[in-house]
């Protein structure tokens, strides 16, 4: 049995739903250990989250319909690409878990002639705008997309080292494995805008490096980013990585720009960040580093961002047909929730999430957001989840 087949019988097993995967051959870091016996902490964890959607939800027929489509979206992912579909299920189980507080919608679609003043409006949506949840709380809703926190260089690189390993197997029949030094203080924005488009030539370079039996490449990109690439003849590959919290913060600032698509005008839009270590190995929550590191970036976000005049689209193409600032779509960013997803490395529910809550005190849509409207309604034996509630209430400055 194929891990792809693996996962069609879980849907059916756990959901009683049939769904069908085109290329039974695909696999990727979720899926495999799934198909796998003695089961990991990682494929555990999964299944049960699974069994306890399908329990929460077992009465909404369309809930379950999303959620098996979503579980499907991972055994056709390739590389880390199942980070998304994976991040929404890690996201609606995590608030599953204070629903008795709260109604719960997941995936909802609203018609953009409703939200006419809204950014998804204004950079040119013209029918409908998705939010994977939306949390109905007594007096007020918040509408909240799902991302998962994936590093883009790191998703690029996996891409090329991915091609040339097969190169090497097939051309030059040698076995190798390649990595990169950890480069976790490149700005967001230019690894975006330059590192793409030179995939070609990363990918010649290390070729050519392969074929020379070398096992340091430096590589400097057109617009300045330096590299170190190692490459082993072995099946142990050892890369150098140095972590700092505050300049990942720094590099990462203008991230939440590309989310802007998923921003309401009269309801309050957070964006939940999902990470998970299987595809992002750049936070490591060593000595309180995630709990920095997301504090230093929601700040970043909620209040430089707010000093900034500059255009929008010199940081993301979304805007490029508008003269929206940065300044004005930070301001229509209501919160951001972080969510680490323990699956590889926790066995009981109560410790799978650690989650922290920030809230914009600079957003101009509506009353903004404040630890003493949210927290009451997270108020259970989960508690113990949420590491961080903060609304910059004495840090807005």
């Amino acid at each position: 049995m194929t891990d792809v087949e693996n996962l069609e019988k879980l849907i059916k097993d756990i959901f009683n739903v049939e769904k069908v995967v085109k290329n039974k051959k695909n696999t990727n870091k979720c899926i495999s250990p799934l198909n796998s016996e003695p089961k990991n902490l990682f494929a555990e964890n999964f299944i049960k989250r699974l069994k306890r959607l399908q329990k929460k939800y077992s009465a909404d027929r369309q809930t379950i319909i999303q959620i098996t489509e979503k579980v499907k979206n991972i055994a056709e992912a390739r590389n880390s690409r199942w980070a998304g579909p994976y991040s929404e299920l890690v996201a609606l189980d995590f608030y599953s878990q204070f629903s008795e507080f709260f109604n719960l919608s997941y995936i909802n679609i609203l018609p953009v002639e409703k939200h006419k003043s809204a950014i998804p409006s204004k950079i040119g949506h013209t029918q409908t705008i998705d939010i994977d949840l939306c949390l109905h709380f007594r007096h007020y809703d918040i509408f909240t997309d799902v991302k998962s926190f994936n590093c883009i260089h790191q998703n690029i690189l996996e891409e090329i080292f991915e091609r040339v390993e097969e190169y090497a197997m097939l051309s030059l029949k040698k076995s190798v494995m390649i990595g990169a030094d950890n480069r976790s203080e490149i700005d967001y924005s230019e690894v975006k805008k330059n590192l793409g488009v030179e995939k070609v030539r990363i990918f010649r370079a290390l070729v050519q490096a392969v074929s020379e039996n070398r096992r340091v490449l430096k590589y400097t990109s057109r617009s300045g980013i330096d590299f170190t690439f190692r490459i082993q003849y072995t099946d142990i590959l050892t890369t150098v990585a140095e972590y700092s919290p505050f300049a990942m913060a720094e590099a990462y600032k203008f991230k939440f720009l590309d989310y802007g698509s998923k921003l309401l005008d009269n309801e309050y839009s957070v964006i939940t960040i999902v990470k998970n270590p299987w595809f992002n190995s750049e936070t490591v929550d060593f000595g309180d580093f995630n709990n920095l590191f997301y504090r230093s970036l929601a700040r970043r976000t909620f209040i430089e961002l707010n000093r900034i005049d500059e255009k929008a689209c010199e940081h993301s193409g979304a805007y490029c047909s508008t003269q929206l600032t940065v300044k004005e779509v930070a301001q229509n960013l209501a919160g951001i929730i972080f969510i680490d997803d323990n699956s590889a490395t926790e066995k009981m529910q109560k410790s799978l999430y650690n989650a922290y809550f920030y809230m914009n005190p600079n957003y101009k849509n509506k009353t903004p957001l404040t630890i003493r409207k949210m927290e009451k309604y997270f108020r259970n034996s989960r508690e113990i989840q949420i590491q961080d509630f903060d609304d910059f209430k004495w840090d807005n400055y």
